[in-house]
């Protein structure tokens, strides 16, 4: 790798190795011999020279008003290197905390995935208990907790194991009311609202951010997923009042 090459990757432009060179090899000297031995302008040169200076390159001494210049030695390149590097450092280090926080503030764009079949179906549900201790609100018909009734249970046991309590919107029917029973021990509540649910098709779980959408037939397994945290608020919210409507 040629000198101007090796120079040039640890910060120097190609002029600055070139005038560094060149005083290097012509000593302690004017500018105007630098600027001779580097084949430039001396006004550029006298430009380069400062720029070196403030980079630790180059020194400079005036001797009877007259500027001479010389270059650091070569073993001091690596001193400056590692100083650099140590500035750096530093000054990264003091502000990580300003750069995180506008990391936090950053714009998330909504994450969307779709589910289909029987393994997407189980798939999505998996989602439901995949962290501990958070609270599901959701609005859950009849109709499709009769899809695969051995893997619901399996899903409310997982559920309960991980402490996840939910709590349910759903119809008046003698099979909800059943469930019903069951509520205190398998860590859910749940509420009737015919008119909500009446016709619905599908059940919506509310996570803390996200919003789970799934139908779920013999013909047809559909599973949505949308993490979004204003939309899982205000699915929340408006939960809520539905919820305070509806009957125990």
């Amino acid at each position: 790798m040629a000198i101007e090459e090796a120079l040039e990757n640890i910060g120097l432009s190609r002029q600055e190795a070139f005038v560094y060179i060149s005083t290097l090899k012509l000593g302690m000297t004017k500018a105007s011999r630098i600027a001779q031995k580097a084949g430039l302008k001396r006004e550029a040169v006298y430009y380069i020279l400062k720029q070196l200076q403030e980079k630790g390159f180059v020194s400079e001494v005036i001797k009877s008003g007259v500027k001479y210049y010389s270059a650091v030695p070569p073993q001091r390149i690596l001193g400056i290197i590692e100083e650099e590097k140590q500035q750096k450092t530093e000054a990264i280090k003091e502000i990580l905390p300003d750069i995180e926080a506008l990391q936090k503030i950053a714009f998330i764009r909504p994450q969307i995935e779709i589910y289909e079949g029987v393994k997407g179906y189980k798939t999505i549900i998996a989602k439901l208990v995949e962290k501990k201790s958070q609270e599901i609100c959701s609005y859950v018909p009849e109709a499709i907790l009769h899809f695969l009734p051995t893997f619901s249970l399996q899903f409310r046991r997982k559920r309960k194991e991980k402490k996840i309590h939910m709590r349910v919107i759903s119809e008046k029917t003698n099979m909800i009311k059943e469930l019903q029973k069951k509520d205190k021990e398998e860590l859910r509540e749940i509420r009737f609202n015919d008119k909500i649910i009446k016709n619905i098709k599908a059940a919506y779980y509310i996570l803390p951010d996200a919003v789970i959408i799934i139908r779920a037939t013999e013909k047809e397994q559909l599973g949505i997923y949308i993490r979004e945290e204003s939309t899982a608020k205000l699915q929340k919210n408006i939960f809520e009042q539905i919820w305070k409507e509806s009957l125990r």
